[in-house]
This record gives structure tokens, C-alpha cells and sequence, in this order.
């Protein structure tokens, strides 16, 4: 707020600057932010609303699914992880060719989108030939380790004797924002084994995914050393990511 002077008082507004009369003296200032009312209301933010509205929707669902692998993860803190995750996720709202613009949900668009998404520096994809493939029925995931063939080895950490290959499967509600998530530990092999040693693999999810429901299988590589017969981890050295995005369509009876 600044005072007038001069010969001549304004009132009124010119360009960023509002000139005002307040207790009989004259002031000036420039315009400040948007109220709130006119942010939530006015129609020159429509768009900001709707850009808004889809990133608030996608980062409070990254949160749901970062929460649900905790266990999965590498311990400590995952700085940037949060804000990966939400662009990610972004990216599959903007596919849904159903919702309007500002609406969309991830349901509708296309989740292979994540596939191959990694939650820690070391990528899923780089340790391994090929991903192990999914099928589905019902409430349970077919994972098969068929033509996945032995770890890529120049990707191995040094001193790991040992891997094991778990899952977390993470169903999030778009409409209730309810989720619910079942974790999967494998058995340890040789570090040289080939990935095929675990064949088929069911998951079973509890019961068939609802029309709103949306559910994520995701892999973790672990890497063992064994020392006078005991399994230690190499701490800080599993690589984590997405195998599938599944819709509850998918799942529904017909």
C-alpha cells in the first residue's frame, strides 16, 4: 500500500495498479492474488481447476500405491519417488477417453501406461531378459516365468549369492479410496538360476476387482548373500517396478 501524492487523486484501477480512497486519504497498491472465491468459482480458472482436480487425484492414488509396496522397497527415504509416480499416473488419466476433462480416472485409461514403472534406482527391466507374463481369472493373477531365462549378469549386484522374487498386489477403490494389499515373498535360488525355476505363479487377490476398483501386481528382485549357511540381504540393492495394471472390468462376471 502506498500513498498518493500530487495534484490529482484517482480511484479506480489501471493496469496492475488499483487506486483507492480509504478514511479520506488516497492510496495505491497492486492487484493481488485471486480470491478464493473466485478460484473456486470464477470461470477464467476453470482450467486450472481441471488440471487441479487430475493431478490432485493422481498424486493422493501415488501415495496409496508408494504406501502399499513399503515393505517391498529398499528401506529409507524415496526422495522424488511421490512426484514420479503422480506424472506417471497423470499420464494414464489423460487416456481416459470416457470421463470429461478435469474428471478423468485412471480406470478408464490405459494402464499398461505403468508397466516397467521402477520405485528404485536399479530398473526392474534391466535385470531381466523379458518380464514373466499375466494372465487372470476370477480373483486370482497367473504369473508365468516361462522364457525369463537367468538374470542379465553384469546387472547383478557384486556379492549377491543368492535372489528372491516377491509381489505385492495393491487394489485401490477410485470412489471409496479404500485399498487393500497382499504381499507375496518367493523362495531364494542360486544367483546363476534361471527365473523359469518358479514357473506358474497364483496370486489370489481375495475376490473379483468391482467395476471402480483397480488393482497393481508389483515385482521385487531382492538380493541375498549367504554366509556360514545364513541369508543376509544386501541392503539398499532390490529393484522394484509395476508388472501389471489390472481393471475390474477385467475381472468382472459376466
Amino acid at each position: 500500500m502506498a500513498k498518493q501524492t500530487g495534484p490529482f487523486n484517482l480511484e479506480g484501477t489501471i493496469g496492475n495498479v488499483i487506486f483507492y480512497k480509504r478514511n479520506g486519504k488516497y492510496y495505491s497498491r497492486s492487484k493481488g492474488s485471486p480470491s478464493r472465491k473466485k478460484l473456486k468459482h470464477g470461470k477464467e480458472f476453470e482450467n486450472s481447476r481441471r488440471v487441479s482436480s487430475e493431478f490432485g487425484h493422481a498424486s493422493k492414488f501415488a501415495a496409496k500405491l508408494s504406501r502399499s509396496c513399503v515393505g517391498l522397497l529398499n528401506p529409507g527415504r524415496h526422495d522424488g519417488l511421490h512426484g514420479r509416480m503422480t506424472a506417471s499416473l497423470q499420464k494414464v488419466l489423460q487416456t481416459d477417453p470416457v470421463s470429461e476433462y478435469g474428471s478423468r480416472r485412471l480406470r478408464f485409461g490405459n494402464l499398461d501406461l505403468m508397466v516397467g514403472f521402477d520405485f528404485e534406482a536399479m530398473p526392474l527391466k534391466r535385470l531381466l531378459i523379458s518380464l514373466p507374463t499375466l494372465s487372470q481369472q476370477g480373483q486370482i493373477a497367473q504369473i508365468d516365468f516361462t522364457g525369463t531365462k537367468s538374470l542379465v549378469k553384469n546387472c547383478i549386484p557384486a556379492g549377491a549369492t543368492h535372489y528372491r522374487v516377491d509381489f505385492v498386489c495393491c487394489r485401490m477403490n477410485e470412489v471409496s479410496a479404500k485399498t487393500a494389499n497382499k504381499r507375496y515373498e518367493g523362495k531364494a535360488f542360486g544367483i546363476d538360476a534361471s527365473l523359469e525355476l518358479i514357473g506358474m505363479l497364483e496370486l489370489d487377490f481375495g475376490s473379483e476387482l468391482r467395476e471402480e476398483e483397480i488393482l497393481f501386481i508389483v515385482m521385487g528382485i531382492v538380493f541375498l548373500q549367504e554366509v556360514n549357511g545364513k541369508m543376509n540381504e544386501l541392503v539398499g540393492k532390490r529393484a522394484v517396478g509395476v508388472l501389471k495394471g489390472i481393471k475390474g472390468d477385467l475381472f468382472a462376471s459376466r
